[in-house]
């Protein structure tokens, strides 16, 4: 009898042992994957005009995450051309012809008060993209 409780007591200790060394191991965390930003439907509508080597309006602000519509009229004598810095890889146009007028859009999702236009690269406005740099449940 007492043989039979030894091998028991070892059964139990190499189970201890076994559980113990598994639940130590590395473990596999299934990734979340990150909300996806949806854009509203309706952009946001934004008209800028190039005029005396400037635009109007000299600031502007959207909110983030919304689809913008830009519009923008060239009223000066010469093509120009126009980037918004910080968004270069969505929002150029140029060049722009004296009277013509263009439109894109674009998703506002970098906030940020100093956005500068850039007019033929020199700062010639800020556009602000209001809303919190935190997504939605991150503190």
């Amino acid at each position: 009898m007492t043989r039979a409780y030894g091998i028991l007591l070892a059964l139990v200790v190499a189970a201890a042992l076994g559980l113990g060394t598994l639940a130590r191991m590395p473990h596999r965390v299934a990734a979340r994957p990150a909300p996806a930003v949806v854009a509203p439907v309706v952009p946001v509508a934004l008209a800028l005009a190039v005029e005396r080597g400037g635009i109007v309006p000299e600031t502007s602000a959207v909110p983030k995450d919304h689809r913008v519509r830009l519009t923008v009229i060239n009223r000066g004598s010469v093509a120009v051309t126009l980037r918004l810095a910080g968004y270069e890889d969505r929002v150029t146009l140029g060049p722009l012809a004296p009277g013509v007028a263009r439109t894109i859009e674009f998703l506002a999702d970098r906030p940020g008060e100093d956005f500068a236009w850039l007019l033929d690269g020199r700062p010639a406005g800020r556009l602000a993209v209001t809303g919190s740099h935190l997504t939605d449940g991150h503190r």
